[in-house]
């Protein structure tokens, strides 16, 4: 089958769970076009979890590659960082300072683009330089549900954009699967529950 579609001979189970997580992103779309904000959040976290274990994945079974590398990379591009941009599109485009929003999203994104174009040539070490866009996908995906159920002021918003992309193009040293990795995880677990039960 390789012979005809030369992509299949990458497939394997973390590049698998990639591509899960990128079905997931697609659902989240779908629930914003339909202006489900609690259910786009639930896709987006499954989506976030696919990404953690992708990699744990390929560690454990001795599978990374350059093609999986690269497939994680464009598929954290679209759930981390045009997804969120979307969401508030979606939710908050008819509030006052939108046009500050929509400066503070186009930084975001760009921050995000090259903090993934960092680690596709770094990322073979031990610890990720900036945070990771999973990291701030939920970061800010946070402020957009505290922004749209407990009408906080849309600057928390504009200044979470902008803290979040400094701090993904920044030179702090975060350990890959250190302890801030199961703050994150508890931290999302928790803002999961909220969002199912709220």
């Amino acid at each position: 089958m390789a012979k005809y579609f030369p992509v299949l001979k990458h497939f394997n189970t973390p590049n698998a769970i990639t591509t899960l997580g990128l079905v997931f992103g697609i659902f989240t779309c779908y629930f914003l076009t339909q202006r489900d904000l609690r259910m786009a959040i639930i896709c987006l976290f499954f989506a976030g979890v696919m990404d953690l274990v992708d990699g744990f994945v390929a560690a454990k079974l001795n599978q990374q590659s350059k093609f999986g590398q690269s497939l994680d990379t464009l598929v954290d591009f679209f759930t981390c960082c045009i997804i969120p941009v979307w969401m508030v599109h979606d939710m908050l485009s008819d509030l006052p300072l939108y046009p500050l929003i929509v400066a503070a999203m186009i930084f975001y994104v760009m921050c995000g683009l090259w903090r993934l174009a960092l680690y596709n040539i770094t990322g073979g070490g031990k610890s990720f330089t900036g945070l990771p866009v999973p990291g701030a996908m939920m970061l800010i995906t946070i402020v957009i549900w505290c922004v749209v159920m407990y009408n906080i002021t849309l600057w928390v918003a504009a200044i979470a954009f902008l803290a979040v992309g400094l701090l993904m193009i920044s030179g702090i040293q975060l350990p890959k699967y250190g302890i801030w990795q199961k703050v994150m995880g508890f931290s999302g677990l928790a803002f999961l529950g909220v969002v199912i039960f709220s």
